[in-house]
């Protein structure tokens, strides 16, 4: 480092000799120095023995201090802290001791300072975050140890800055980066002969020199690199053509909250020990080449708020421990080859918004425990194999505005209620049903966004004529009048679709009391007195009426109080 003062002012007194100091001034180091006058002190290349005495600190205009190149023993006093009018001070090339003070932050106008070349021993400071002014800054051929500060990336003025030759561990801040070092210059900038562990930020890679990452604790190696286990809050590297599998080792980073491994050409299977990392809040695996089943032990991960795993090829079922994710809102296993039933644990995922498991190999009936994720917002299950009939319950997802259950093998009614929901029908980017197996009718807000249907399961609702109409009957209603609920009694000639609903006087339907195949035979239904949201009627004049498609049957039915 470039000596840092040159003498324009000095009250030095030299070989003047006093046999002692006035007032208002001290002494040090046998001469006599104002203790108001003296704005600048070079003592440098004097042969000064002993150590620093305190009273320097009375010196309180003293701007520049300059004592490298002698014999100065013992500690930097602590008094120095107070000397806040200092601009700089060089200390180098000399015997000096113990630790950098803890407090020399309050030298908040400080704009270099040079500790050099002693034998200083101790942490690097925080409190060096305060000194937003400084610029030129070294600390090397030490004996200093620890990490270096996290706010050093406060200092946006530095420019020259040497730790070299010390015994530095941990990492290397990427904070440092928001300096104004000029990192590829050597003669700025100097870390080497230290045991900083990887990895290191992007700015200061290239300029490492030589460290001792073998004393590193915790050092594992990921992707051919060594990262610092206990260091590791945040892990990016997207996009950075990574190749083969995830190692087993990123279990041992506990302390991550975050990963993204996403865009790379990762194979191989995600490895169990992903479990271990208990804090983590977000994972993204997406657009990768990674194979077999989503590990069980991803259930442990109860901070996580999104899992991205679309676009691999992750085969298997999903783990029902994923029921244990009651924090997750973003869950998405697009494009996989991921198999079987939707497991009924997704119910207690409480949080989620965004549901995404289309272009897999999912069969079976949607769970009816889906529909009690009422904060969904997307709901994409297209492009599978599921089969059954979508429940009414479907209602309950009021938040909805995009639903996608196109190209599944879905059957049966859509229920009338599902109008009630706030989807925009006519835009099939966010509401598709199509090629699917629905039977008409279907209800009145999807009509003409229903796209291709296959009906031919529902060629059951024309009438077998080995039947005679009367075949199709309702034979009885009772207790009538009634209250506060009725039985009807019907026949069926065949195998049919059916439906069975209550309509007021007005002609106002009031409930679908059921809408499904039944088999041939003498049947039973009840209603309760309620509508489909659940209120309970007025007294009145009521209808049940029995609808197969061609054949339409009716019962007055009389409601008392």
């Amino acid at each position: 480092m470039r000596r840092i003062v040159s003498i324009t002012f000095i009250c030095f007194i030299g070989h003047l000799l006093q046999a002692e100091c006035n007032n208002g001034e001290i002494e040090l180091w046998d001469n006599c120095y104002g203790i108001d006058a003296t704005y600048e002190l070079d003592l440098s290349d004097q042969g000064l023995s002993g150590s620093i005495p305190n009273e320097i600190s009375q010196l309180s205009n003293l701007m520049f201090l300059n004592l490298s190149n002698n014999n100065l023993e013992g500690s930097i006093p602590q008094e120095i802290v107070y000397m806040e009018t200092l601009l700089g001070f060089d200390l180098s090339h000399n015997s000096l001791t113990g630790s950098i003070p803890e407090d020399l932050g309050n030298l908040t106008n400080l704009m270099a300072m040079d500790l050099s070349h002693n034998q200083l021993s101790g942490t690097f400071p925080s409190s060096v975050g305060n000194m937003t002014g400084l610029v030129e800054c070294a600390v090397n051929h030490n004996q200093l140890t620890g990490v270096l500060p996290i706010e050093l990336g406060q200092l946006l003025f530095l420019a020259e800055f040497y730790a070299n030759d010390n015994q530095f561990t941990g990492i290397i801040p990427e904070a440092m980066c928001e300096s104004g070092i000029s990192f590829s210059n050597p003669l700025n900038f100097n870390i080497e002969g230290n045991s900083f562990c990887p990895p290191y930020p992007d700015c200061i890679e290239p300029f490492t020199g030589q460290q001792q990452i073998v004393e590193c604790i915790g050092v594992y190696e990921l992707f051919d690199s060594l990262y610092y286990a206990q260091e590791i809050i945040e892990l990016d590297l997207s996009n950075t053509g990574l190749t083969g599998n995830i190692s087993s080792n990123i279990g041992n980073f506990t302390n991550l909250v975050s990963i993204d491994l996403s865009q790379n050409e990762l194979t191989g299977p995600i490895p169990s020990e992903i479990g271990n990392l208990e804090d983590l809040g977000y994972l993204n695996l997406s657009q990768n080449e990674l194979t077999g089943p989503i590990p069980s032990e991803i259930g442990n991960l109860n901070n996580l708020t999104e899992l991205k795993l679309y676009v691999n090829s992750l085969s298997g079922r999903l783990p029902s421990s994923l029921g244990n994710l009651a924090n997750l809102e973003y869950f998405n296993v697009f494009n996989n080859q991921i198999t079987g039933r939707i497991p009924t644990e997704v119910g207690s995922m409480t949080g989620l918004t965004k549901f995404y498991i289309h272009q897999n190999q999912f069969y079976g009936s949607i769970p009816d425990e889906l529909f009690d994720l009422t904060g969904l917002v997307h709901l994409y299950m297209n492009d599978n194999d599921l089969t059954g009939e979508i429940s009414a319950n479907i209602v309950n997802l009021q938040n909805l505005d995009r639903l996608r259950l196109q190209s599944n093998n879905l059957y049966g009614y859509l229920p009338e209620e599902i109008c009630s929901m706030n989807l925009d029908w006519d835009d099939q980017s966010n509401f598709n049903i199509s090629d699917n197996n629905l039977c008409p009718e279907l209800p009145y807000c999807i009509d003409g966004n229903q796209g291709e249907q296959n009906t031919s399961n529902c060629t059951n609702v024309s009438i077998d004529t080995s039947f005679s109409l009367y075949e199709y009957k309702i034979d009885k209603a009772y207790p009538n009048p009634f209250n506060p609920s009725i039985t009807i009694l019907y026949t069926l000639s065949n195998d049919v679709l059916v439906e069975g609903s209550i309509f007021d006087i007005s002609g106002k339907r009031v409930k679908t009391i059921f809408k499904e195949k039944q088999n041939a035979g003498k049947k039973m239904a009840r209603w309760n007195g309620k509508s489909q949201d659940g209120t309970i009627m007025s007294a009145g004049i009521y209808y049940f009426r029995l609808s197969t498609g061609s054949q339409l049957k009716t019962i007055k039915l009389l409601m008392v109080k």
